[in-house]
């Protein structure tokens, strides 16, 4: 039942049920406990809090310094108990929502050009309360401007699409125009590690996120070309083997889009039998992403592959062959076999599934093939590559 009285009254006297709605859309969010703990004590209990937020809202008037100082402090207890700031701001993206959908539930039919009004303006109080709460979350750890922490924070908040001005400004650190966004995975010791981090703490205005197990770097761009050069320069300086992808979008604003199309990208490289120890584009990877986004392709890939289990070894054979770049006295040694055994094994293939894997045609199928079954198995080439590496060690067969 609605409140009597106008719009106001009814929003107003409606609080408590708004902040149910909020508590129910984060109900269960592995961040809401400890943000409801943070966010309690700004105006009293939650019921109170929905009702001031409310009631400024209806006054039409920017958000008061006292009110914008309670956001900075939200922000600083978030960061205190260590919540991640994308996490934070998915919670208030949800809540946020929540509050929007109770109100217009709430509102009578006849107000709707009024609730439109109002709704603008909470969304601009919104930003300026997120800006305030995220200068706050990086004012918390500012002990020294240059601190790490501060870089990865910075770098998260990019990778977010959040403003970031406030936090670059306390890590001391110049915003690019736009960022190369490298994402890379090279599984390796933890000394590794500390020499690849301060290998990306020692170029200027590099930010990162994570570590060589799940790695997001991202290179100022003011040039492409020259951020792209960077990115292979420090892919090529880990130790295999290793998987990445970069991509590039124009702006700030398109870095969540670029690592989005990036880790596509990285999927896609990661199930590919020839992989590189690079960068990968997705321009470089049409065919694969294409056959990423088909399963009815994925299907009519597989059935070219079927016919080779009736047969011993056949696709690590052919795996190992695109892996050499089909050097086939190379693939002959890294399976331990004798050459004319390759040659038999590839005449095999070619007899049971009716392509030829020395033909130009029949290699390219049975590549896309391959990258397929690895991408429908979740199957990186990781474990192939390190098997090879150990086979490499072993003195070759003996010759005829």
């Amino acid at each position: 039942m609605t409140a009597p009285g106008g719009l106001s009254d009814i929003l107003i006297s409606n609080g408590p049920r708004v902040a149910a709605a909020i508590g129910e859309a984060l109900h269960g969010h592995p961040a809401y406990l400890p943000i409801r703990r943070a966010a309690g004590p700004m105006f009293g209990n939650r019921g109170e809090n929905c009702t001031r937020l409310i009631a400024l809202v209806l006054t039409g008037e920017p958000l008061p310094d006292e009110d914008l100082g309670r956001f900075r402090d939200l922000g600083v207890l978030a960061a205190r108990q260590a919540i991640p700031l994308p996490v934070l701001t998915e919670v208030w993206d949800l809540a946020l929502a929540a509050a929007a959908r109770t109100c217009w539930a709430i509102a009578p039919a006849g107000c709707f050009a009024e609730l439109a009004e109002l709704t603008a303006h909470a969304a601009r109080l919104a930003i300026g309360a997120r800006e305030a709460c995220i200068q706050g979350y990086a004012e918390a750890p500012r002990e020294g401007g240059r601190s790490r922490p501060l870089r990865r924070l910075l770098a998260e908040t990019l990778i977010d699409g959040a403003p970031a001005g406030v936090i670059a400004e306390a890590a001391g650190v110049r915003l690019a125009p736009a960022y190369l966004v490298l994402l890379c995975e090279a599984p390796a010791a933890a000394s590794c590690w500390e020499r690849a981090s301060e290998r990306l703490d020692a170029w200027d205005g590099v930010l990162y996120s994570g570590d060589l197990s799940g790695l997001i770097v991202l290179f100022p761009a003011a040039d492409p070309l020259c951020a792209e050069a960077l990115a292979a320069e420090f892919t090529a300086s880990l130790p295999g083997p290793v998987h990445a992808a970069a991509a590039y979008r124009r702006g700030l604003a398109g870095i969540p889009d670029a690592l989005e199309e990036a880790s596509r990208v990285l999927t896609v490289a990661k199930a590919i039998p020839d992989a590189e120890d690079r960068p990968y584009r997705a321009d470089e990877l049409l065919v694969e992403l294409a056959i990423l986004e088909q399963p009815a392709i994925r299907g009519r890939l597989a059935a070219v592959l079927k016919p080779l289990d009736a047969g011993t070894d056949l696709r690590r054979t052919l795996e190992v062959l695109l892996a050499c770049n089909l050097d086939r006295e190379r693939a002959a040694r890294e399976l331990w076999i004798h050459r004319r055994t390759l040659h038999y094994r590839l005449d095999r293939i070619r007899d049971l599934s009716g392509v030829d894997p020395s033909s130009a045609r029949g290699i390219q199928l049975f590549r896309a093939a391959l990258t397929s079954a690895r991408l429908a198995s979740g199957r990186a080439p990781c474990a192939d590559r390190g098997r090879r590496a150990e086979e490499t060690s072993l003195p070759p067969p003996l010759s005829a």
